[in-house]
Parts: structure tokens; C-alpha cells; sequence
């Protein structure tokens, strides 16, 4: 064999290994894009469903304390009512009691 087919042999030899080689290298940098790529969706998808569940969370406690304001609103009305109902029978006792001591006085002054 001569030194340029020996030469010939060993480049394509070369060139198979090296082309190998080259493949293998960005078959797996292709896959090591793909996990990473893979790892930011997942922590995407991660953070939105947390921030879904702390809505989920927050509304149901926003419900409650609607619930409660109305619950609240309404016996605050009641209790305006009572105390509507309440001052009402205050005055009219207390015309009740003037009348009463004028009849007293009233009575006091005849006997005497």
C-alpha cells in the first residue's frame, strides 16, 4: 500500500469516529436542551397552579366573609329596629311619668 491510500484510510477512519463522535455530542446537547427546556415548563406550569390554588383559597375566603358581612348587616338591622322600637317606648313612658307627676302634684295640692 502506498503512503496516500494508507493516508486515505486512516481520514476516512477518522471522519467515522469523528463523525460519530460529533452526532453523539449534539444528540445530547439536543437532549440536555430538551430536559431543561422540559424543567422551565414544568416550573411554569408549577407556579400557576400554585397561584390557582392560592385563588381558589383566597375566593373561598372572600365568600365566607361576604356571608359573614351580610350576616352582620342584618342583625345590625335588627338591632336598629330594636332600638327604634325601644326609644319609641322610652318617650312615650316618659310622657306617661310627667302625666303621672302632674296628677301627684295635682293630688298633693287638693289634700292640702
Amino acid at each position: 500500500m502506498e503512503n496516500s491510500d494508507l493516508i486515505t484510510i486512516v481520514v476516512a477512519i477518522m471522519g467515522t469516529f469523528g463523525g460519530t463522535s460529533a452526532w453523539n455530542y449534539y444528540q445530547k446537547k439536543m437532549e440536555l436542551k430538551e430536559e431543561v427546556e422540559a424543567d422551565r415548563e414544568r416550573q411554569t406550569y408549577l407556579y400557576r397552579d400554585d397561584l390557582r390554588e392560592r385563588v381558589a383559597v383566597l375566593e373561598s375566603k372572600l365568600d365566607e366573609e361576604r356571608q359573614e358581612r351580610l350576616l352582620l348587616l342584618a342583625r345590625m338591622q335588627e338591632q336598629s329596629e330594636e332600638l327604634a322600637a325601644l326609644r319609641t317606648e322610652v318617650k312615650y313612658l316618659r310622657e306617661e311619668r310627667q302625666r303621672l307627676m302632674a296628677k301627684i302634684d295635682e293630688l298633693i295640692e287638693k289634700k292640702e
